[in-house]
């Protein structure tokens, strides 16, 4: 068995290909639509004009948006300073429910060109930039993890706090109901479930990444 067929067995055997890319441009603010164009082309640089190279430049393209939507994100949540509204809470949940949906996109389209890809000049540093890009999502996503890890240990006991300030029939400091405080720990409970999934997707990305750098090279 040659190397790029030993590689699709292998993949096949940890998942299967998933739905169709979806650009969560439409569910992002505004600032998370615009993904540098400057900084696309400088990364993705020139190549060969082929077939191929254009594959590869639209699987980097796509992951570089996931990793400025990832970037948004942290900055939603360090803004936030431990005290996300329930606004923030929803739009995050859903931010990353389609990160998670367009990375399983391209790890199977990672996985459909491994069997594929030739060598051809230029084509291994698109597939190494794609890698790079593979491994910052990781790392972004690991950040994110943490970061919301400390904020639901502030909400925790923010919400314990005012729970029981409702049931005494007082006002809470935030002139929250107790049913709202319940509804709010429900969703950073989803929340963080959502974040668990995208380090999965993430990991699927990082592994076929790899593997497509070591069959263009």
């Amino acid at each position: 068995m040659n190397t790029r067929s030993a590689v699709t067995a292998t993949l096949a055997a940890i998942f299967s290909v998933s739905a169709a890319f979806v650009d969560p441009a439409a569910s992002l603010p505004a600032k998370a639509r615009t993904p540098s164009v400057a900084a696309s082309d400088a990364s993705i640089g020139k190549g060969p004009d082929t077939v191929q190279a254009a594959k590869m430049k639209s699987i980097l393209l796509k992951l570089m948006r996931q990793d400025e939507y990832l970037d948004e994100a942290i900055g939603t949540i360090e803004s936030a300073n431990g005290k996300l509204s329930a606004h923030n809470i929803s739009a995050l949940g859903l931010s990353f429910k389609i990160i998670k949906t367009d990375l399983d996109n391209i790890s199977a389209m990672n996985k459909k060109e491994i069997p594929e890809i030739q060598p051809e000049p230029g084509i291994a540093a698109c597939t190494k930039t794609i890698l790079s890009y593979s491994r910052s999502v990781s790392r972004k996503i690991a950040r994110i993890d943490s970061l919301m890890a400390k904020t639901a240990a502030v909400n925790r006991k923010q919400a314990m706090r005012d729970a029981v300030s409702s049931r005494k029939g007082k006002k809470t400091r935030n002139g929250k109901k107790l049913t709202q405080v319940l509804e709010e720990q429900k969703a950073m409970e989803t929340l963080s479930s959502d974040i668990q999934a995208l380090k999965t997707s993430s990991r699927k990305v990082a592994a076929t990444s790899k593997w497509l750098y070591v069959v263009s090279k």
